[in-house]
């Protein structure tokens, strides 16, 4: 879909006008990228020129300059010009990937050291492997039958709740198993967990509390009320390919070895403060492991931010007005810790408030349910008064995502709830539940992600 050939590329300007950059970025005329050398303050020049919607030219002139230059480039990640960042690669003049430098938690800022000679650079977005096929209309998630009075829908969150929340906790502290699981466990709530599995360095003194409680964590995986997420291996980022593999690939297969029998989809977050060198882009190593991006869009929970339970009730009621995913994040849980056990069971209690209005999951279901829907869609088969026959298509992986859909159906007033009774399409009755209050009457229930007809019928 973005994908030009590089000659095209690197000598087709498309008419698009070109800029000198030094110290300053002139990125307005970009469509919000900014390239510019980073801290620089010499001869060498950087000329950039859009020659698509997601690709870059950049010209360096070293002019007198013999050192390394570095390059920083920043792709819009909100607006109307937004880049895929999780797709973006560097080539050079033959077509090259370069290793380029970003932070874990900013993937759409790059920093790229080349050598001081005259030389083209491409900055763009690559084709995914795995093409998504197109998605469903939000339209196509509802159907009403006027012949049978029936209408259906696709819930937009599990059980219909009104919102969805997930509790992030980062970098396996110790107070994670001491303080935060058992405080989860007393509310009922599913937790995430974003561990860092990696072994000691035998040439540091840095000691990882993953191994440190490895037994206790071990537990908590066979227990299986808890979410586990891949944070890598060490937390420390990483030097090349190879090492980039290695901090992902081996912690996501650490999780799986924990939970056997579950799909290998979890969240992945490479984590602040970390830097990330690689030739390759993000989406090879959410693909390859089974990994979505969670670097973004939740709330900080550390008490040094000010006032977290009541900006969380704020930042939750805004979710549950919006019919949202409200993410928020902690480190460690206690005594002199990044949050105090009083502000966390605060927002515990929040939650308890809110809980007939939200879905408390993990963010790999909440992710999973998200991602089915998307790409699903209900049919009507056929009908008569008493009977209507409808098609459920999910386009979405289904040994990834298994998280099961929660279905709608409103009854029109002549059927009496009693007497209905929906089945699969083996034949067999599907357990539903009536909600209650709902005028008219509402049927919710479960159904797989799978492709498949459902039949309701007036007994």
């Amino acid at each position: 879909m973005y994908r030009v050939s590089v000659l095209t590329c690197l000598l087709i300007g498309f008419g698009l006008p070109n800029f000198a950059v030094s110290g300053e970025s002139l990125s307005d005329n970009l469509a919000g990228v900014k390239v510019r050398l980073d801290k620089y303050d010499g001869p060498a020049t950087v000329h950039s020129q859009r020659i698509d919607r997601y690709k870059v030219r950049i010209d360096v002139d070293p002019k007198t300059e013999s050192k390394e230059l570095a390059i920083r480039i920043e792709l819009p990640n909100t607006g109307p010009n937004v880049w895929p960042a999780a797709d973006v690669e560097v080539i050079d003049s033959k077509g090259r990937a370069l290793p380029v430098r970003r932070n874990g938690i900013e993937w759409h800022n790059l920093l790229l050291t080349v050598p001081a000679v005259q030389s083209t650079y491409v900055v763009h977005v690559v084709e995914p492997p795995n093409l998504q096929p197109q998605l469903p209309a939000e339209n196509e998630r509802h159907i009403a039958d006027p012949v049978s009075g029936l209408s259906s829908a696709i819930a937009n969150w599990h059980d219909g709740q009104q919102a969805a929340i997930s509790i992030r906790f980062d970098d396996s502290h110790e107070t994670h198993l001491s303080k935060a699981i058992p405080l989860l466990r007393e509310y009922g709530f599913r937790g995430t967990f974003m561990i860092n599995p990696g072994e000691h360095d035998p040439n540091s003194r840095r000691r990882f509390p993953f191994q440190e409680h490895r037994t206790e964590w071990q537990a908590c995986a066979k227990r299986n009320d808890q979410e586990f997420a891949n944070h890598t291996m060490h937390h420390r980022g990483a030097l090349n390919d190879a090492d980039m593999e290695y901090q992902i690939g081996a912690a996501s297969k650490i999780i799986w070895d924990l939970f056997p029998s579950q799909s290998k989809l979890l969240a992945l977050n490479l984590g602040g403060g970390t830097q990330w060198l690689t030739t390759k882009t993000l989406r090879h190593y959410l693909d390859k492991y089974y990994l979505f991006d969670a670097s973004s869009g939740s709330m900080g929970m550390d008490d040094v931010y000010g006032n977290r339970p009541s900006a969380f009730r704020q930042h939750l009621q805004r979710h549950i007005k919006n019919a949202g995913w409200c993410r928020i994040h902690y480190h460690s849980i206690g005594k002199n810790c990044s949050s105090s056990e009083t502000n966390f069971r605060k927002v515990l209690e929040t939650i308890k408030e809110h809980k007939s209005q939200l879905w408390i999951a993990g963010m790999a279901d909440i992710y999973k349910y998200q991602t089915e829907r998307k790409h699903s869609k209900l049919t009507i088969v056929n009908s008569d008064p008493h009977h209507l026959s409808f098609k459920l298509l999910c386009l979405s992986d289904a040994e990834l995502y298994n998280q099961p859909l929660t279905l709608e159906v409103t009854l029109p007033k002549s059927w009496p709830p009693k007497r209905v009774l929906v089945k699969n399409s083996q034949n067999k009755a599907i357990t539903t539940r009536i909600v209650q209050g709902s005028n008219p009457t509402l049927l919710r229930f479960e159904v797989d992600p799978l492709e498949a007809t459902y039949n309701i019928q007036l007994e």
